[in-house]
């Protein structure tokens, strides 16, 4: 029996992703983020085949639609806040000027502002990932995915993080895919998906069945 799974996420939705280890989670991820190619059916981002892309076309896109997050922030040490979060737009054509005012906006987008001088070694793990939200969001991307951005986090800073992801989507309808093996994580977004061996075993909107089907 053929197994076709058909999922949407629409703009403006905050998702998580949730499973066990080797559920697939990540795998799935990639695909929506454009790292890995699905290899059978379709994927559609923005009306676009991403299977006819080119790795340049792929790379393009996802500097241009596309943000990341991840768990071990990824910021470069030795390099000052706001030049980890100008990263992404030193080959967008910007001056040096327009590169580093918008970098200072996102910084304190997510109240950072005062820390843009301060290298990662000076700053606490909330604020690292502060730092690589607002790099992931500095040339505004449609898509904003999380892969366990609260896993190297004590409780308490891993809740300021959700509140933040929380506050993009309601304030600036940032769509955000999230991924998490942690299920009072998941349970903070409007949609939870929960994969299973490879397969998307439930998908609701709070508490309802969204719009993944299975046949």
């Amino acid at each position: 029996m053929r197994i076709v799974i058909e999922l949407q996420i629409r703009a403006g939705e905050f998702v998580t992703i949730r499973g066990s280890s080797g559920s697939g989670k990540s795998t799935l991820m990639n695909i929506l983020g454009c790292l890995d190619r699905p290899t059978a059916g379709e994927y559609y981002l923005d009306s676009e085949n991403v299977q006819r892309l080119s790795k340049t076309s792929l790379a393009h896109l996802r500097n241009r639609k596309l943000g990341f997050v991840f768990q071990g922030f990824n910021l470069l040490k030795r390099m000052t806040a706001v030049d980890n979060v100008e990263m992404p737009l030193v080959y967008s054509g910007m001056s040096v000027q327009c590169r580093r005012e918008k970098a200072l906006r996102m910084l304190e987008l997510v109240d950072l502002k005062n820390r843009a001088y301060h290298h990662p070694n000076q700053l606490s793990g909330g604020q690292q990932q502060r730092v690589a939200i607002a790099r992931a969001l500095v040339n505004e991307p449609q898509i904003l995915f999380a892969d366990e951005p609260t896993g190297n986090l004590d409780s308490k800073t891993g809740q300021e993080i959700l509140i933040e992801f929380e506050r993009l989507n309601r304030e600036l309808g940032q769509t955000i895919v999230m991924v998490t093996h942690d299920a009072a994580v998941a349970e903070r977004a409007p949609r939870q998906i929960v994969v299973r061996d490879g397969l998307i075993a439930s998908d609701t909107c709070h508490g309802a069945t969204c719009v993944t089907s299975l046949a």
